[in-house]
């Protein structure tokens, strides 16, 4: 019987180094949408699924902050926030800590495991997610039995720096093992690929994961790992002093209410976390210019999108055909666009065929440009809506299964 975390990490690692993670983001997200010339990236993510799901929404109306009565979701959702939902504020902020990793699931009833991914902010706001791996259900808050959605809770300096002290530890205690990656790249899914871990024993509270801390341009990235036998990563055996504070880390960033005592919180009931900016963005391979681009979408969404800044990242996807691998040059671009304006970029591309599959995680539709069967029928053009981060990052944290 396969091992559902090492078919999780196997599957992680393969969809990352063959088509590179497609991580688009902006180091200055304000002069960002100033723009609309062409920025160059890397990486993409045309990967197994992600988050998010259909939506289930409840509206409340007590909010932590702002002085007038807003509309505060309370439940996890995907894609496109009810009407009225009020954004989290401030719009930007400074990341100061970034997790993914395996954690068990919250409900004992579910066998499995989950995949946790959490953003740590200095203004206190935590932003996280929760997928069911190898099973469904037990997830508090969350948009459906697979996917919580993009859920947000509020820290307290104290709780803050709990999380970062933790943290700051496991790194120190394994700074031969730590990795440098440009701090705009995300940890796992960034064109700089982990190659080395901490490796942990296989009954290990969190089988697998990777943890990054903002230093300047550069961030400090930490990878650990159960798997020490056919490893891809070089590496060695944690000390029972780093197995210690990883414990403690892991438990602050995958469950954080069930450790963090009241007053390292401001706000720990959970509300869905809604952002003030949306990219759409559109896969293509091989890669088109702008004006080819445009003229694939239907008239009123390429009306919207005409205007936008643009930013584009360099990738390629990857078949097999009698047992060749047959590699093709690729591109996305994403144009970030305010809620109203992707709500109707939205309503404008659903008369596409929606990707098969993915309607239970997150928004996605799919060009049909040649037959079922054909070559290029493996490289079809695909149209996605993601949020944005206070950072300026957009989120992808890995599959669910």
């Amino acid at each position: 019987m396969s091992n559902p975390v090492s078919d999780l990490k196997r599957e992680l690692l393969a969809a990352a180094q063959r088509q590179q993670a497609h991580a688009v983001r902006a180091r200055k997200p304000r002069r960002w949408l100033e723009r609309s010339d062409m920025q160059s990236g890397s990486g993409r993510r045309r990967l197994v699924a992600l988050a998010a799901a259909a939506l289930i929404v409840a509206v409340g109306t007590a909010s932590a902050i702002g002085s007038v009565r807003d509309f505060i979701v309370d439940r996890g959702f995907v894609g496109l926030p009810p009407k009225g939902a009020t954004p989290s504020a401030p719009e930007s902020g400074e990341l100061v800590v970034q997790w993914l990793g395996i954690a068990a699931p919250l409900s004992p009833q579910r066998d499995g495991h989950d995949i946790v991914g959490a953003w740590v902010y200095a203004d206190g706001r935590i932003i996280w997610d929760r997928r069911a791996w190898h099973g469904k259900g037990g997830i508090p808050k969350g948009a459906n039995e697979f996917t919580s959605g993009y859920l947000e809770q509020r820290l307290a300096p104290e709780g803050v720096e709990l999380i970062r002290a933790a943290v700051a530890e496991l790194i120190d205690r394994s700074r031969t093992l730590v990795e440098k990656i440009p701090t705009e790249e995300d940890a796992w899914w960034g064109s700089d690929h982990p190659r080395i871990a901490l490796f942990v024993p296989n009954d290990f509270v969190s089988g697998w994961g990777v943890v990054a801390v903002p230093d300047g341009d550069r961030s400090d990235r930490l990878l650990w790992s159960n798997e020490t036998k056919a490893s891809p990563f070089e590496g060695r055996n944690a000390t029972p002093e780093q197995l210690s504070v990883l414990r403690r880390v892991a438990a602050l960033l995958n469950d954080p209410a069930s450790v963090l005592p009241a007053s390292a919180w401001a706000v720990r009931k959970v509300r869905a976390y809604v952002p003030s900016h949306y990219a759409v963005c559109i896969d293509t391979s091989p890669p088109k210019d702008a004006s080819a681009l445009l003229s694939l979408l239907p008239a009123r969404a390429a009306e919207l999108l005409r205007d936008k800044g643009r930013i584009r990242s360099d990738g390629g996807t990857q078949a097999i055909s009698d047992g060749t691998v047959v590699e093709t040059p690729g591109a996305i671009d994403c144009y970030k666009v305010e809620t109203e304006d992707a709500r109707e970029v939205a309503d404008a591309l659903s008369g596409l065929v929606r990707e098969e599959g993915w309607g239970t995680h997150w928004l996605r539709w799919r060009v049909d440009e040649a037959p079922v069967g054909t070559q290029a029928a493996w490289n079809p053009t695909d149209i996605t809506i993601e949020p944005y981060f206070p950072d300026g990052r957009i989120p992808f944290s890995g599959p669910s299964g």
